[in-house]
């Protein structure tokens, strides 16, 4: 394999998505109550989320490779460095791969897995497709994370916070991202909820998701769930996300939302940094 082709695979897999996922899980095993002793079972937790998250993206550019013709035509399957056939094979591979490293932690570890990569492949197929069935599967999906980190250490409970600030900022998010792909997604027949109801049900519904959020946040503040550094770091991540609510109103074309989508990726990056430091 050339480094072209090998630096494809890497692209594919979507690096960055991967780097939040495979950090989301530690901090939920270490927030669930994880101990040093714990830490051959956290490495390995972590490394399945890098790769259930790498075989959930390339299987999702494989059924997506029309549209992305449109909307980024620079992925590795409409550049033409790969094909679908070589991204059903990574899926297939990491899949696997993820599954047999839980046989070696825990049952409601490895349940939780194979769940996740069935899923995870129908919302490419199928799910992905339809009205808000499909943001609500990545949402929980990446809740989910947080709920399998703490499944992987053997406690779930203290792992239930940061699953819910990650699910309905990417629930949030999802929507944001079907406003930016409206185009190639209408031309496609791709039936998500601007291209059937409009833009504006979408934002509302991405607000009121983001509004909850911020709400929990506060609660958790409010109650002394964590920490004081908790208080100054979520601080930081809510007016972001404020900030990204009021730019998605202002503006709702493609470039404006990619940015938005962004700032709520770093959101939760934030919002999981404060979790941490709360918890010290």
């Amino acid at each position: 394999m050339n480094f072209k082709k090998f630096k494809a695979f890497f692209q594919l897999g979507r690096p960055v998505n991967i780097s939040i996922t495979t950090a989301s899980i530690p901090v939920a095993c270490w927030i669930a109550g994880g101990t040093i002793q714990d830490l051959l079972i956290i490495f390995l937790a972590a490394l399945t989320g890098a790769l259930v998250t790498a075989g959930a993206n390339a299987i999702n550019d494989s059924f997506d490779i029309e549209i992305d013709r449109i909307n980024r035509p620079n992925r590795p399957l409409p550049f033409g460095i790969l094909t679908q056939r070589n991204a059903r094979h990574m899926w297939f591979a990491v899949s696997v791969t993820a599954i047999c490293i839980n046989v070696f932690i825990n049952s409601l570890a490895l349940l939780i897995v194979i769940f996740a990569v069935v899923i995870l492949y129908y919302y490419s197929a199928r799910l992905k497709r339809t009205v808000i069935a499909g943001n609500l599967v990545v949402g929980l999906m990446t809740g989910m994370a947080f709920i399998y980190g703490g499944a992987a250490v053997g406690h779930i409970k203290h792992a239930l916070v940061p699953a819910v600030f990650a699910f309905l900022i990417n629930f949030a998010r999802e929507l944001v991202k079907d406003i930016e792909d409206i185009e190639g997604d209408r031309k496609e027949h791709a039936v998500t909820l601007p291209v059937r109801y409009g833009i504006k049900p979408a934002l509302i519904l991405a607000t009121f998701l983001l509004l909850i959020l911020i709400g929990i946040t506060l609660i958790a503040v409010i109650y002394s769930l964590y920490r004081s550094s908790f208080m100054y770091i979520i601080f930081i991540a809510d007016v972001l996300i404020c900030f990204s609510t009021a730019a998605m109103w202002r503006d709702s074309s493609s470039n404006n939302m990619n940015r938005v989508s962004s700032n709520l990726k770093l959101s939760m990056v934030i919002g999981l940094m404060a979790i941490i430091a709360g918890s010290v």
